[in-house]
C-alpha cells in the first residue's frame, strides 16, 4: 500500500497494556472494518498506567499475529524503542511481519525512554544525546540491510560485517516513521523518515515544520517527501461535534496522518463508527 504525500489518512493506536490477545484482536478488526487506514501498537513491556503488574503483550510477536487478522490497513508500532532490540534483529522482525501482512508494515521507531522498564529488565539506557546518535546509526543500518545484498557498517554503537539480509520487504522498502521535536531529532527525521510523528498545537507544529525544513536543507533531503503525522487521545476521536474542525486546523499546517487512541467501551466505539461513516469520508474529499 502506497500513500501520496498529499492524501490525508486516519489511524488508531492500541496500547496493549491491560488487554488480552482477544481484546486487541477485536479492536483491530473493528477499526479496520470502520475503514481506518493505519493500526498501531506500542512498544512497552509493562503497563504505562493502571496496574503496572497487569498484562502487556510484546509488540513484534503481537503485531505478527495481528498481521494475519487484518487485511487492508497498514500496521506498525508507535513506536519501537531503539534501545530494546539490535537494529538488525528489529529489521528482521519488521520485514517478516511485512511478509505476513502482504506488504502493509510500517517501521515506527524512536530512541527509547522508559527508565523503569530499562532498569527492571536490565537494558542499558544511555544519555538522551547518545540515544539520538544510536537511533541515527540504527536507521542507517536498517536502511542499509534492506537496500543491499550485503551490508557492512563500523559505527560508534553498531558494527556489522558483510551482513546478508533476505527476504527484502514485499514492496522493496518499508515506510519509516520517526517522532521528534528537538533539533537533533529533527535532523534524524530529515535523514531517515518517510513519516514524521509530532505533537502540540497547530501553531507549534507550524514552527517545528520550519525547523524540519531547515534540517532537510542541511542534509540535502526534499522536505516534501516527508508526511506529517499527529497523535491525539481517544477523547478527540469521540468528540463528534469538534472532530472536523480539529482535522482541518491541523491539515492547514501540513498534517496528513491523523492518529487516535482507540476507545475501549462499546458506547464510545459506536461514536467512532459514526465519525468513520459520516465525517471522515467528507474530510477525505475536501
Amino acid at each position: 500500500m502506497t500513500t501520496s504525500t498529499q492524501e490525508i489518512t486516519f489511524g488508531v493506536v492500541t496500547g496493549q497494556h491491560q488487554l488480552t490477545w482477544e481484546q486487541v484482536r477485536d479492536q483491530w478488526r473493528i477499526a479496520e472494518e470502520m475503514g481506518f487506514d493505519q493500526l498501531y501498537l506500542f512498544d512497552h513491556f509493562t503497563g504505562l498506567y493502571a496496574d503496572p503488574a497487569g498484562p502487556c503483550l510484546e509488540a513484534s510477536t503481537l503485531l505478527a499475529g495481528l498481521a494475519r487478522e487484518t487485511e487492508r490497513a497498514q500496521i506498525g508500532v508507535l513506536v519501537y524503542g531503539n534501545t530494546h532490540r539490535h537494529p538488525a534483529i528489529l529489521a528482521k522482525e519488521i520485514v517478516t511481519i511485512d511478509h505476513l501482512s502482504g506488504g502493509r508494515a510500517i517501521l515506527g521507531i524512536g530512541t527509547g525512554w522508559n527508565v523503569f522498564e530499562h532498569r527492571s529488565y536490565g537494558i542499558p539506557l544511555p544519555s538522551p544525546g547518545k540515544r539520538v546518535a544510536m537511533l541515527d546509526e540504527a536507521l542507517t543500518c536498517i536502511r542499509g540491510l534492506i537496500g543491499s545484498e550485503r551490508w557492512s557498517f563500523d559505527g560508534t554503537y553498531y558494527q556489522m560485517e558483510d551482513a546478508l539480509f533476505a527476504p527484502k520487504p514485499v514492496n522493496g522498502t518499508l515506510p519509516v516513521l520517526v517522532g521528534g521535536k528537538k533539533p537533533k531529532m529533527l535532523r534524524v527525521v530529515a535523514r531517515h523518515a518517510d513519516i514524521w510523528d509530532s505533537s502540540g498545537t497547530p501553531e507549534v507544529h507550524a514552527e517545528r515544520s520550519e525547523e524540519l525544513k531547515r534540517a532537510c536543507e542541511e542534509v540535502g533531503r526534499d522536505y516534501g517527501e516527508i508526511r506529517h503525522s499527529m497523535g491525539f487521545g481517544a477523547d478527540k476521536l469521540v468528540d463528534i461535534d469538534n472532530f472536523e474542525e480539529l482535522v482541518r486546523s491541523y491539515r492547514a499546517v501540513g498534517v496528513q496522518q491523523f492518529l487516535f487512541d482507540f476507545p475501549l467501551t462499546r458506547e464510545e466505539q459506536a461514536v467512532v463508527g459514526r465519525v468513520a461513516r459520516e465525517l471522515i469520508p467528507r474530510l477525505r474529499e475536501e
